[in-house]
This record gives structure tokens, sequence and C-alpha cells, in this order.
């Protein structure tokens, strides 16, 4: 049974209830609730800005995130050390996606050009890191050539079974295809949830792949702000 969506972003607004939310999305029903088949893909974006969280606040301990050791869409390993003072801001998807990943990633795009013309400081602070879970067809070429056209700045990320392995259960992720396919292309279940990530390492917030790019663009500033790192 799916979460009931209204009902839970508004109770997003709320610095406490967020919390628990995020806790009851990463540690008991990551792939139930943020998987693609509950997404309102014509939804216009929460109404949530940043005057509705506090950065301030941390969030619950979760197991989240770690290091890693992949291969960007330059053909470069990367581990965690090389963003290291860095806010990323992470989601997994890929290029052939045509449910959710192109309204997700357009998302993000949009609110990266707001980030950079509000507070380019902030901006420079975050990398916007995009994990692939089709390694089969997402080579570092088609995600460099693919990522593009979403915005500049977004970096591509594949890996051998082994590091991919270790990057999906460090966040939680179960990519599973699924037994069919649309338009003659394969579908990979997975969760469309976007990460962010302080510069020590933590998770700082979820962002649910709805909510609208102003608001994403202000939430961000605010926590990469709250850091202290600028």
């Amino acid at each position: 049974m799916f979460c009931n969506r209204s009902a839970l972003f508004s109770a997003f607004k709320s610095c406490r209830l967020r919390n628990r939310l995020l806790t009851i999305f990463l540690c008991l029903c990551p792939v139930i609730v943020l998987g693609h088949s509950a997404e309102m893909h014509n939804n216009p974006g929460i109404k949530l800005d940043s005057s509705t969280v506090d950065p301030s606040k941390s969030l619950p301990p979760i197991d989240v995130g770690g290091p890693f050791s992949l291969i960007d869409h330059h053909g470069k390993s990367v581990t965690e050390q090389s963003y290291a003072g860095k806010h990323l801001l992470v989601f997994f998807g890929y290029t052939n996606c045509q449910i959710m990943c192109p309204i997700s990633l357009s998302r993000i795009g949009q609110a990266l050009e707001m980030l950079a013309t509000d507070d380019v400081d902030a901006y420079n602070n975050l990398v916007p890191m995009i994990v692939t879970v089709d390694p089969a067809n997402d080579t570092p070429a088609q995600l460099k050539k693919s990522l593009a056209s979403y915005h500049h700045s977004l970096i591509g990320h594949t890996g051998s079974a082994t590091q991919l392995k270790q990057m999906y259960q460090a966040y939680k992720q179960s990519p599973a295809l699924i037994d069919g396919q649309l338009n003659e292309k394969d579908i990979v279940n997975h969760t469309s949830f976007f990460y962010l990530m302080g510069a020590e390492g933590e998770l700082k917030t979820l962002f649910p792949p709805i909510l609208n790019p102003e608001s994403m663009a202000g939430i961000l500033k605010s926590y990469i702000r709250s850091d202290g790192t600028i």
C-alpha cells in the first residue's frame, strides 16, 4: 500500500515530522515508498521553501552514505575523497529511463541554474552526483552526453558490479530490471528521491522528486550555508 502523498508532504513542513518520515523512508520501506510506480509525474511541485525547514536541526542518525569508488563520466576514477569538503546531491537513475528520471533531472538542472544565479558560492560548494542503475547501457560517454542536456554541472557515475553494489548498499538502493520493455527499452525500478549529503558525508535531507525547482534551490542554499563551509 502506498502512502497518502498530500498528507505526507504537508508533514514535511514540520521539521520534527519531516525527520521522522525520512527515518521511516530509509530504514523501513525505501523501495515501497520511493519506487517509480507511485510518483505523480504531472504534479507542478510541492510548495515548500527554505523558510519551512530548519537546517540547524540535525536528522536522527540514519546509516546512509559512506566510502565509494566509481568511474565518472569523464572516465576518471573517483572516490568520496575526490569531492571532499563539498556537499553532494545524489540521484540514482539511468539515461534510458522514460518514466521519472527526465522529470527529476530537469528539476535538478533548473534548481542548479537558480542556485548559481542566486548564490554562486553555494552552487560551487555542491556536486550534483548522478549514479547509474543501468551500468550495462550507461557508459561514461553515454552518461556525459545525456546529462549535458539537463545541466552542464551534472556528473554521471558508473563502475564495476562490485563498485556499484557498494554504492547501492550505502544508499539503501535495490535497483532491479523489470520484466518487459517500454518503447523497446529496458525498465529499471529504482527510487526517485535526491539525497543531500553534507561536507562531512552525513545525510542532511531528502528531496522528493516532485519538489519544484524554486523550492529545491532555496533549500539547497539554506543547508549549504548553514554548514559554515562557505
